[in-house]
């Protein structure tokens, strides 16, 4: 695997490694599409549509679909920022990876908002409050633990490389472990996802679990992880071959070298 991965091995010619880049970038966006389509036609088909809290039952509905379309779909969108726009200006393409993961953010927050409401909101046959225990499943534990982790690397990473910006050394420094943090929570974001289908279908499907059957709301459910999965690896395989990562442009280049003898001056000072 590590000379597949070694930007000196080439295996195929620049032309022949553009027309991979772009098929395995079509599969990508296909499969993402089809993901968040398909959960909100799960949602808003099958599980009775959207509403605020007024209808928790309904409210958390939003949940699922907006961390499809938040921690799977935007997330996998601002990795291939820096492989889909690797010729325009770092400024573009950083700006654009802060604003997708801004709106996974915002994504992420409803999400929250609206499992915890249906939570905390519940109510029994009679219209009595009967609140469902938070945090009780493993993928409750797990999607937490990806939200923690997400939150920590935008701050690090909104800090030392958009504003107000660290010195040169420190985003050096920073760098590989904030690109190797963001991979890893991407993963264990689809993960979650795949665990968390499960367990509503495990509750809300019954011609499966009760009737043995299989059903149109069982068939979408699953596309919904099958589709997230398949986003998910070709994002990853997009991101691991160094022959597609951005390379600084000329003017990058001297900015860079004039702003690290700079910082090293200063430090001596």
């Amino acid at each position: 695997m590590t000379i597949l991965f070694d930007p000196n091995f080439q295996l195929l010619r620049e032309d022949q490694s553009i027309r991979v880049f772009n098929i395995l970038l079509c599969i990508s966006q296909g499969c993402g599409v089809l993901a968040v389509l398909l959960v909100a036609i799960w949602m808003g088909s099958y599980e009775n549509g959207f509403a605020w809290s007024e209808d928790p039952s309904r409210e958390f509905n939003y949940h699922p679909t907006f961390m499809v379309m938040g921690m799977v779909f935007l997330y996998g969108e601002s990795l291939l920022v820096y492989r889909v726009f690797r010729n325009e200006r770092k400024k573009f393409t950083k700006t654009l990876h802060v604003v997708l993961h801004t709106m996974v953010l915002i994504f992420m927050v409803l999400a929250l908002k609206a499992v915890f409401d249906n939570h905390n909101l519940n109510r029994d046959e009679e219209g009595k409050p009967s609140p469902i225990v938070n945090m009780y499943s493993v993928h409750s534990w797990v999607g937490m633990t990806v939200v923690v982790l997400f939150w920590a690397n935008y701050i690090v990473g909104f800090i030392s490389f958009y504003f107000p910006g660290l010195p040169v050394p420190m985003r050096q420094l920073i760098m590989p472990f904030h690109q190797l943090a963001g991979l890893l929570i991407f993963m264990f974001a689809s993960v979650a996802v795949g665990m968390g289908i499960a367990e509503r279908a495990a509750w809300k499907n019954s011609c499966w679990t009760q009737h043995g059957e299989m059903c149109g709301k069982q068939l979408v459910s699953n596309f919904v992880g099958v589709f997230s999965f398949l986003y998910t690896i070709c994002v990853l395989l997009l991101v691991a071959n160094p022959r597609w990562r951005r390379q600084p442009l000329p003017e990058e280049e001297q900015l860079h070298h004039l702003t690290s003898s700079m910082s090293h001056h200063s430090m001596q000072d």
